[in-house]
């Protein structure tokens, strides 16, 4: 069976409203000047036939929550018992008050669904070593040359949501900075090239860093829909082939 499946009206429309009756929680991710942000929100209302979704907005004057301005796209995801659930919506509207404030979005003509299978590590198989290069895309401080820095790692493990790799250690990577991340799963295959978050970094041996980055925004383009189903084929490739190495 797939680790992905793309659902459309009928099904989407049931799994929205039904959601929204449970409130359900969700992450809503947004690109800003900064780089991507992510931050929790959750389902207040709205029907397949308003075409409109509303959900809680960003509480302002938070670190990693900025307004979002009618007519910007918004990475919306969710679970939904063993699967993940995941769109990109446009921003129609935005409300606030004293209280919570609401971001009211266009209703999705379609959902990505991901098995949570695809969303455990999974490291490459044995003998395998995956080169990783990242860079900055934005000049977060005033250091243009070092935001087209290219750095160079090794792949230690992948998931759907995220990956760490092995890189020189490198005290300007800080936690919450957006970076581009490219690398070729597979010999002779074109590489994924994906946004992501650093999460965490950590020393490691011989003045080497473990760094966790989440990959972000690939729910809000078709793009980054084909490299999602491309990360989950990977995936299980390599669930695969440790299983077999074990065996």
């Amino acid at each position: 069976m797939s680790a992905t499946q793309t659902i459309v009206k009928g099904r989407l429309d049931q799994i929205l409203e039904d959601s929204i009756g449970q409130q359900r929680r969700l992450v809503l991710t947004q690109h800003s000047p900064q780089g991507w942000r992510t931050f929790p929100s959750r389902f207040l209302s709205g029907s397949a036939s308003s075409q409109a979704l509303r959900v809680a907005a960003p509480t302002p004057g938070s670190s990693s929550a900025q307004l979002p301005a009618p007519g910007e796209t918004l990475g919306v995801t969710f679970r939904l018992g063993h699967k993940k659930c995941m769109f990109g919506a446009t921003v129609e509207s935005v409300q606030h008050s004293a209280g919570e404030g609401e971001v009211t979005l266009r209703w999705p003509d379609h959902l990505q669904q991901l098995q949570r299978r695809v969303y455990e590590r999974a490291k490459p198989p044995r003998d395998v070593v995956i080169a990783v290069r990242f860079w900055r895309e934005e000049a977060a401080s005033n250091s243009a040359a070092q935001a087209r820095c290219v750095r160079h790692g090794q792949l230690e493990d992948i998931s759907a949501g995220g990956m760490r790799i092995k890189a020189a250690q490198t005290d300007e990577i800080e936690p919450g900075a957006t970076y581009r991340c490219a690398f070729a799963p597979r010999p002779g295959k074109p590489s994924l090239v994906l946004d992501a978050l650093v999460r965490h970094r950590q020393a490691v041996d011989h003045g080497r860093a473990s760094i966790g980055f989440q990959f972000v925004g690939l729910e809000t383009t078709v793009e980054g829909r084909q490299l999602l189903g491309r990360l989950a084929r990977t995936v299980s490739q390599f669930q695969r082939a440790r299983s077999r190495s074990r065996r």
